[in-house]
């Protein structure tokens, strides 16, 4: 049994979250869920182009390392490996540190096909503060969690090991990989943390299972997302209660079009084309299009909120 299956024990509400989303995924499988999935293009040979610490402190690097590409993953968390795989999974190379006690920590090395992958992977399961490890971490359940370039790392003990101790281990791994990778393009359209965005929020994803996870749209793909899309969701803290924000950047502008229109009738339809509809909740919902960018907007508070929630992201967007 993968160690994934152990560090979810405790983290219950978010195991519930992986296999659900898992088995959505089997339901709908195909090429725009799990690209590269079984192919040699999306495949790797597991060596990392890096080299672990032999020794950190007094933990030392077992022989041996196991290694998983997309056709065997299954086997190492049956259930949970189709997230993995619509973020675009390459490989996973699992190490294990030996300490004087006996006791054992396994490191995970997630290769994944870009660095927007791996901050994907790593947002979708996020609740916990960041602890300074990598380009992004967090620290909870007896897992260290970061990501780095294109790589998403999970460090924990076979048996309890001390959170100062598995910070420790993930930060000489994190300086062992000497890649750094870019963020999303789209954060940079979100209004900042001064006008409310909560950056623990922020999550990024390819598929509609996902973001139906996350926040539900509706149950058939109504936004066309595939392995081509990429998207952003995100909250707001405003005076008038939470806002959700969701962007989605399509290949070109006949996509983005496309889903737009697809969105807006299945969605709104009453909105007709002045993209705005307060729902049975008294909230606004609103949604627009800027060349092959779309933007969403749940929850406004009222008209006005959600008109100037679209001029903040607007003027990020023609900078």
């Amino acid at each position: 049994m993968g160690g994934l299956w152990r560090r979810w024990i405790g983290r219950g509400k978010m195991r519930g979250w992986i296999l659900l989303v898992g088995g959505m995924m089997m339901a709908t499988s195909g090429p725009e869920f799990f690209p590269g999935k079984g192919s040699a293009a999306g495949g790797s040979t597991g060596d990392l182009p890096f080299v672990v610490p032999q020794k950190i402190g007094h933990w030392e690097l077992e022989k041996g390392k196991e290694t998983y590409g997309p056709e065997n993953l299954f086997d190492y968390m049956d259930g949970a490996a189709e997230l993995y795989l619509s973020y675009g999974f390459r490989s996973m190379t699992l190490h294990r540190y030996l300490g004087g006690d006996a006791s054992r920590v396994v490191v995970e090395i997630y290769e994944m096909a870009s660095s927007e992958d791996a901050y994907g992977i790593f947002s979708f399961e996020r609740e916990d503060e960041d602890v300074g490890v990598g380009q992004g971490s967090e620290l909870g359940g007896g897992t260290l969690r970061f990501w780095k370039g294109r790589y998403f790392v999970n460090v924990y003990g076979e048996k309890e090991t001390s959170d100062e101790e598995l910070v420790a281990i993930g930060k000489a791994i994190a300086d062992s990989i000497r890649e750094t990778g870019r963020e999303p393009e789209l954060i940079k359209f979100l209004p900042g943390e001064s006008r409310g965005l909560i950056p623990g929020s922020v999550r990024f994803f390819r598929n509609h299972v996902c973001l139906n996870q996350r926040f539900f749209i509706a149950n058939k793909n109504i936004l066309l997302l595939d392995s081509t899309t990429s998207g952003l969701m995100a909250q707001m803290r405003t005076p008038l209660g939470k806002v959700q924000i969701i962007l989605i950047d399509y290949p070109d502008e006949a996509r983005a079009a496309s889903a737009d229109k697809s969105f807006k009738l299945a969605f709104m339809p009453e909105a007709q084309r002045e993209g705005m509809i307060k729902t049975e909740d008294g909230k606004w919902t609103g949604a627009m299009r800027k060349g092959k960018l779309w933007i969403g907007v749940f929850g406004a508070g009222d008209r006005g909120q959600l008109q100037e929630i679209f001029r903040m992201v607007l003027e990020r967007v023609e900078k």
